[in-house]
């Protein structure tokens, strides 16, 4: 693979694709209506994608990292997280809902463990509890604040 990594905003007509790379490792579908989603490409081949979904207008849920198994280690989850990230800045908070082994992988774009879970909103907190039913790995609660970008 010599290809650059390129993200991009999905369009329209490419919803069909991204919700074909959900259902292949159960996860929830995208709506193109009501979330934004990024696709990674190399070479112009689709490889990989990810979700901000609006909660509130102070919060998102950032997910639906998915990266094609023949392209991991690349940096591309890395690439989308980033495009994500910055996407959603907008947002008082991001929220996420890793898997464990992927908790140093989030700090690193400025994710923590919510300390206090009272904070966050309920669809958040029932999606983590309905996450650590369905998966085999356990499921963190993070969240990264913007507050820094908002005069309150």
């Amino acid at each position: 693979m010599n290809g650059e990594v390129k993200i991009r905003i999905a369009k329209e007509e490419e919803i069909h694709w991204v919700n074909e790379q959900y259902q292949r490792i159960g996860f929830k579908l995208s709506s193109f209506e009501h979330d934004l989603i990024a696709i990674a490409l190399i070479d112009g081949q689709k490889v990989g994608v990810g979700r901000v979904q609006t909660l509130s207008d102070k919060d998102a849920e950032l997910g639906g990292m998915y990266v094609n198994p023949d392209f991991r280690g690349a940096g591309i989850a890395a690439k989308l997280v980033s495009f994500l990230v910055e996407s959603a800045s907008q947002f008082q908070r991001v929220y996420c809902l890793p898997f464990s082994h992927l908790s140093e992988f989030y700090t690193k774009f400025g994710f923590e463990c919510v300390s206090e879970r009272s904070s966050a909103p309920d669809l958040i907190l029932s999606k983590h509890h309905w996450c650590n039913e369905i998966y085999d790995h356990e499921t963190l609660l993070f969240v990264k604040n913007n507050t820094d970008n908002h005069s309150l």
